[in-house]
Formats: structure tokens, sequence, C-alpha cells
């Protein structure tokens, strides 16, 4: 695994690059990718409408100003992307393709660290990030299952007698006793468990880290030749900052295949769901996860489509093909291959009942 800075200043760099990616807006960003000067960008604006002087672009651009609420809705219309994106909510398409490269660039590498600190392992993105490790700055309360474990582990605890609160429960009644637990859950944590370390670290160590194989998923999204280009591209670079710096630098090569990846993968013009990307802190999956998980649903939308266009030209020779490939005995096989023909066979001869019948319907 790669050296990672756990510095304090390591931390801030870290933070301050994850502010900046949420912070940041994308007018210049949307602009450029239109081929837009600012003063063309401004007449286009006018025509629609909206009038903003260069000087008013140029402010928003740098932050110093920000535009008033219709001045965003009328950016967001102009770039048709959501009011949150132009604002510079979740990542750019930019932000994305460079953790894409990333992977590609690596994918036959161990451990090591990406572009915003996500764990990668021969391509595959893990769902939690080193947060999860310790999740340093996490409420308890939001690891999942943290209430049940908590109650199980306060009856082993606590004493009720007559004495206490719950003088109406008794040890015999489940259902008064959970019911104790529910209304002095938290005064009980506070005095019984109030560093809740076995139950934290229990659920930590239930906590299933998984990951989704990236490297693999775009491999089968890009044509082959485009992912040898992009290894090619970036095989120069032997030190992971280098080739970060690379893609950093927004250069003519990266924009050269970002244009690749933005034609080859729908997602990445989705940019509600690019809005939609959140940081990744605490028991949220990181953010390269969602990034993995979108594509992967993806590439399995693409398999299904390719075989609903196999099935629409010849619906016998796909289902024989997709039946030979199970891992079953020829027997099985043929049985079930007699099966579905026997069904289509029976779909084809109501769909010719229901054509003749709606021939001889009044026109």
């Amino acid at each position: 695994m790669a050296n990672v800075d756990f510095t304090f200043e390591g931390y801030l760099d870290m933070k301050n690059r994850i502010i900046d990616l949420d912070m940041k807006n994308r007018i210049t960003e949307l602009r450029e990718e239109k081929g837009l000067s600012m003063r063309k960008l401004s007449e286009s604006l006018k025509e629609k409408g909206l009038s903003l002087s260069t000087d008013s672009l140029s402010k928003y651009e740098r932050g110093v100003r920000n535009p008033k609420i219709e001045n965003w809705e009328k950016l967001a219309e102009f770039f048709k992307v959501p009011v949150e994106y132009v604002q510079g909510a979740g990542w750019s398409q930019d932000d994305v393709v460079e953790v894409l490269l990333f992977v590609i660039a690596n994918r036959y590498h161990g451990f090591f660290d990406g572009p915003f600190y996500v764990e990668v392992d021969n391509g595959k993105v893990f769902k939690y990030g080193f947060d999860k490790v310790d999740l340093d700055g996490v409420d308890p309360k939001d690891l999942p299952g943290y209430k049940e474990k908590m109650k199980e582990y306060l009856k082993q605890q606590v004493t009720i007698d007559e004495n206490e609160k719950g003088r109406k429960v008794t040890h015999s009644d489940d259902y008064l006793q959970d019911d104790y637990y529910d209304d002095y859950f938290d005064e009980l944590v506070g005095v019984y468990a109030p560093n809740d370390e076995v139950v934290r670290q229990s659920l930590i160590d239930e906590i299933d880290n998984t990951t989704i194989d990236l490297a693999s998923v775009l491999g089968e999204l890009l044509p082959d030749d485009e992912i040898r280009k992009i290894e090619t591209a970036y095989i120069e670079f032997d030190f992971e900052d280098k080739l970060l710096e690379e893609l950093h630098s927004r250069n003519e090569t990266f924009f050269a295949f970002k244009k690749i990846l933005v034609d080859n993968i729908k997602s990445l013009s989705d940019y509600a769901f690019l809005a939609s990307i959140g940081e990744g802190w605490g028991m949220q999956p990181s953010p390269e996860y969602v990034i993995a998980k979108r594509l992967s649903d993806e590439l399995q939308e693409k398999k299904f489509d390719s075989k609903m266009a196999s099935f629409k030209v010849d619906p016998y020779k796909a289902s024989k093909k997709n039946i030979d490939a199970m891992s079953v005995t020829s027997n099985d096989h043929e049985l079930l291959f007699e099966i579905v023909a026997y069904l289509l066979d029976e779909n084809k001869e109501l769909k010719k009942r229901v054509d003749q019948l709606e021939n001889k319907l009044p026109k």
C-alpha cells in the first residue's frame, strides 16, 4: 500500500481538496466545454434573456461574487445542467474522468491511494475509505445496527429493580423491558457504556468493506484500443505523485481521453448524478465507490440491451446461446431449449391470433 500522509497537514490537504471539489462553481468548466469565450457566453446568455456583462461573469467564475438564484437558474438552463451542478455540488466531469484515468493506468498495481485518497487494489475500488478503520468523528448512532447492539449490551449491564424509573418493568416481561430501553436509551448508554467501545468495535468488525472491480467495468465499457492508448499515455509515470500531477494539469492528453470516456460512458453526462455524489465521510460509501457502482449498473444495462437486441433478431438462436452457456449437463441443455422453444412457438401463435383479431376490428 502506498504511503499515506497521516500528519495534520496531510489531513488538511485532503480536506481542502474535498472542500474545493464541493464549493468551486463550474461556470468556467461548462463555458470551456462549449468552446465559448466569456464575451461569447455573455452574448449567448443575452439572446436567452439573461443580461450579464463579462465583468459579472468573471466575478462569478472567480467566486468573487455569487449570482442571484434567478441567475443561477438561467445559467443552469443555458448549460442544460441542474442548478446544484453549476453551483459546484458533487463531482465535476473532470474530477470523475481523473479517477477513471487513474484506475485504468494502475489497473495491474496493488494497493495504492487514488486521486482523492480512495483505496484501490488491482483496479478494485473499496466501498469505505480510511475513515472506516477507526471512524474518527463518526457518531456511533450512525453505525448500522447500533441501537439493537447497544440494547443487547445494556441488558447485560443493567439491573432493573423497584427503585429505578422502570418500576413497571419485570425481568420476565421482555416487551416492557424493551419499552424501558427505548424510553431511557440515551441515559442508560451514558451511565453504563459512556465510551461504548465494545459495541462500537463489534459493529465496525461486521461492516462489509466490499469492492467493485472498476478496472474490469471500464474494460467492458470502453473499446480495447482506447484502453491501450490510455495505458500507453501514462505508462511513463513510474511514481504515483507524477501521474497525479499530470492528471491534475488537465492538459491536451487529458481532454482527448475525456472525450473518449464521455462518448462511451453515458453516466458521465448525467449531471444530476454527478451533483449528487457525496464526500464519503464516516459510514457513507466513498465517492469512487458510488461512481464505480453507477458504471457497473450501466454495464449491466448495456449487456441486457444487447441480449434483448439479439432476442429480437432471432429469439431461438439467442435462447440456445444463453442456455448453452449455463453450467448444466448437455441433457439439461436440450430439455431447457425444448421448453423455451415450445414457449416461443406458443407466443408466436398467440401474436398471430391477436393480429387477426385486430384486422377484424372496424377501422
